[in-house]
């Protein structure tokens, strides 16, 4: 298309930086990415950055050329993009990364134990039910100041993965709406 507009940089960007540099499917985050068009630009004439998205080779050729993922899932990612980068931290989204890797199927499948600040790191999670504290005792660090003051500090967290944790990941993964 000899009339095509290239997408500007900034906006180019813009799209890159939303996805991390990666791609935008949770179940590939390849590093190696192109700049699709939602919805095509031959019936847009769109190049707005909410009409693009961030895919490797491989996933922009099933998306564009294969119809292997549809328009439709290619819009939950994008809106999955906006949701997880406002709500969760770059530690909870690698959490949900490792975690869509794992059957979640048993209770050992569930549990998994973060260092120092874990709570801190997961506490958007936390607050939205997806990961709950078993408040396992561990090692911590003591601290006083030898007049009466003394305060544990733990040094790990153990954490279950809740019901409402799982079906977010499997959302997630699939590329099902996280809203």
């Amino acid at each position: 298309m000899a009339d095509r507009i290239p997408v500007p940089a900034e906006i180019k960007r813009a799209v890159l930086v939303e996805a991390g540099h990666r791609c935008a499917i949770p179940t590939c985050r390849a590093t190696t990415t192109e700049i699709a068009h939602i919805t095509p630009w031959s019936e847009t004439r769109d190049n707005s950055a909410e009409n693009l998205i961030a895919l490797c080779p491989n996933c922009h050729t099933r998306f564009d050329q294969k119809g292997e993922i549809d328009r439709k899932a290619v819009r939950m990612y994008k809106q999955n993009l906006a949701i997880l980068n406002n709500r969760y931290g770059e530690f909870e989204r690698r959490i949900f990364t490792l975690l869509a890797k794992t059957p979640l199927a048993t209770t050992a499948d569930r549990v998994f134990v973060v260092g120092a600040g874990g709570d801190v790191l997961l506490a958007n999670a936390i607050a939205d039910g997806l990961f709950e504290d078993k408040k396992v005792e561990g090692m911590g660090l003591q601290v006083s100041d030898g007049q009466g003051f003394s305060k544990n500090f733990p040094m790990s967290f153990t954490f279950w993965v809740t019901d409402l944790g799982v079906d977010f990941i499997k959302r997630y993964t699939a590329g099902g709406s996280i809203a």
